[in-house]
């Protein structure tokens, strides 16, 4: 005869199994929950203000950006800016053959500044 804590023991197996079986389809949900769309306007967005300004001040909307875009180093003091992965519906050409613009912003009591602006490889 099962007593109360048997019958609660092999209830709380048979909900961790379900729970397990279950689990690659609940995972494969929640990817497509997170899934970004490489050239997203959102990482535009996602920039400190004042780089954001200067960089939509370069070319029209629409502008998406790609997922390496925007680099950050050193605590996110020092943030590189990768023009090869920069869309503006074709406004402004930021590429010239194998190499692109790239921008170094550094942060200073709190806001970023331009650094340095420079043609190089768009190896990254």
């Amino acid at each position: 005869m099962w007593s109360f804590d048997k019958h609660f023991s092999a209830t709380a197996v048979g909900i961790v199994l379900l729970l397990f079986c279950n689990q690659p389809r609940a995972v494969a949900r929640a990817s497509q929950v997170g899934h970004d769309d490489p050239w997203n306007p959102e990482h535009i967005e996602h920039l400190p203000p004042e780089v954001r300004n200067a960089v939509v001040r370069m070319c029209r909307d629409p502008l998406r950006a790609g997922h390496y875009f925007a680099t950050y180093f050193d605590n996110s003091r020092l943030m590189k800016l990768h023009f090869e992965h920069l869309h503006c519906d074709g406004q402004a050409i930021f590429c010239r053959g194998d190499i692109c613009l790239h921008q170094e912003y550094v942060s200073t009591g709190g806001h970023y500044r331009l650094m340095k602006s420079y043609y190089d490889r768009n190896n990254d």
